[in-house]
């Protein structure tokens, strides 16, 4: 089986898809971990949809965390299951900017995250609050008629709450 785990930053996915990948013992591939260790180039999204297509080629059982819409295309052809996580924008800042203090001043790493990824307070964070904050009215709408593109309607699962996470866990052991 296939996964993919999507939803705000914030929602949890990094998290859930962990916990997911030890409870089955599928291969867990982090977007972020991948996508944040180039430098963001048109030969870096080369790079990126490579790595995607590959990892999902090899592995008759994976789970793949994150959204990145613009590459959407690389992973749902081969979904069996799409988990959607979905929280309120106050709670996902909340959680953002909960890790983004332990990872810069705890000297916290986080293990979906690249290691040369360095988290800065600048005009680049705010403008990834603003992201956040959006998400729902601007990224849900585009995300959602990129998987109907697909067909893959029927394989989306939306999760709303840690009971929700709990449940679709307990389907898995």
């Amino acid at each position: 089986m296939k996964i993919m785990v999507i939803g705000s930053s914030g929602a949890g996915k990094s998290t859930f898809s962990k916990k997911l990948s030890e409870r089955t013992g599928y291969p867990l591939l982090h977007l972020d971990k991948i996508w944040h260790e180039t430098d963001y180039s048109d030969s870096a999204l080369a790079y990126f949809k490579k790595v995607q297509k590959q990892f999902i080629a090899e592995n008759e059982n994976c789970i793949v965390d994150g959204n990145y819409s613009g590459t959407m295309e690389t992973r749902l052809p081969s979904a069996d299951l799409i988990i959607w996580l979905k929280i309120s924008r106050l709670k996902a800042l909340r959680r953002v900017i909960s890790r983004s203090l332990k990872t810069r001043f705890a000297g916290k790493n986080r293990s979906d995250m690249a290691t040369n990824f360095v988290e800065k307070f600048d005009k680049e964070y705010w403008e990834f609050m603003k992201f956040i904050w959006n998400f729902p009215k601007k990224n849900e709408p585009r995300i959602r008629k990129i998987i109907e593109e697909y067909h893959q309607s029927d394989k989306i699962i939306i999760v709303k709450s840690q009971k929700e996470k709990e449940k679709i866990m307990s389907q898995f052991s």
